[in-house]
């Protein structure tokens, strides 16, 4: 809020002073009602910027400065994570001011913001019409590595990889393109990244209990299962040899859900540090191509 308070008393300073005839006050003008909404979006104040730019349109609709605040206003709602507001706002922002500069910004973040509410290909058909329409853009570049992004969430490795070659294809001397470069690369050594198999780490703990988890890397939880499905195991035994059949079930089958349990689990760390390594995957692309969502 300094900042705010500062801005206020600058503007106060920098205005014409009313001679001593005049009634005291502050002369708004679009310059003014802008960086008010400014002021407020800097300081994350999101719901108040989009009211002062609202005030903008409305005090003011002959304004140039009407094409500004119609963009902010849907800025905020995309930096407040009001997703689904963002997306009528850049949406209606193209219907409105379809030659306007922001335009290629506004398709790019439409997309973003349907990622935002997790519609990947209303995401895609965004960005696309980014590239069609302003392929020399910066929006229209980062909308071709934003679908790169997209086809490898979708598990389309081979589309991700077309996305970054027609990237490399259309901007040959892109500051991005040797990053572009280098993710292909890593694409290409991943190509058929490790895996484990989560049938392999269930019969593994079937036979010995915990060693589907030690297999899938989860070697903790493998110790674990291994003497808690011992001790059951020990006990249904003892028990059996003494000839305390009752023991003996109730032991046993307190212990078969567990010994169940240790095959299921087994087949879940498998599963899940094949997820992993996928994520990471992804994760080190993102960083390359400097696309985040």
């Amino acid at each position: 809020m300094n900042r705010l308070i500062l801005l206020v008393v600058a503007l106060l300073l920098i205005l014409p002073t009313p001679s001593h005839g005049e009634g005291a006050g502050i002369l708004l003008t679009e310059e003014v009602q802008l960086k008010l909404g400014d002021a407020f979006m800097a300081e994350g104040e999101y719901y108040r910027a989009i009211t002062e730019y609202k005030k903008l349109i409305i005090l003011f609709p002959a304004s140039r400065r009407v094409e500004d605040a119609g963009f902010r206003i849907a800025m905020a709602y995309y930096r407040g994570e009001e997703y689904e507001a963002a997306v009528r706002a850049f949406a209606a922002f193209q219907v409105n001011h379809p030659g306007s500069g922001y335009a290629p910004q506004a398709g790019y973040y439409e997309g973003m913001s349907h990622l935002g509410l997790n519609r990947p290909e209303k995401a895609e058909n965004s960005f696309s019409r980014v590239v069609a329409t302003y392929p020399d853009s910066d929006s229209g570049r980062r909308a071709l590595l934003g679908n790169s992004l997209i086809r490898f969430d979708r598990k389309d490795t081979a589309g991700c990889r077309q996305q970054l070659e027609r990237y490399l294809a259309d901007y040959p001397g892109d500051e991005r393109a040797h990053n572009v470069s280098e993710a292909i690369s890593l694409l290409d050594r991943n190509r058929e990244p490790p895996q484990k198999s989560p049938l392999t780490a269930g019969l593994l703990s079937a036979l010995i209990p915990g060693s589907g988890h030690i297999y899938a890397g989860h070697y903790g939880d493998g110790i674990t299962s291994f003497f808690l499905n011992g001790l059951f195991i020990a006990g249904t035994v003892m028990s059996v040899k003494q000839e305390n059949y009752a023991v003996a079930g109730l032991v046993g089958t307190i212990g078969l859900p567990f010994y169940i349990g240790t095959i299921h689990g087994a087949a879940n760390a498998a599963n899940r540090y094949n997820l992993g390594i996928r994520k990471d995957l992804r994760g080190q692309l993102s960083v390359m191509l400097d696309i985040q969502f």
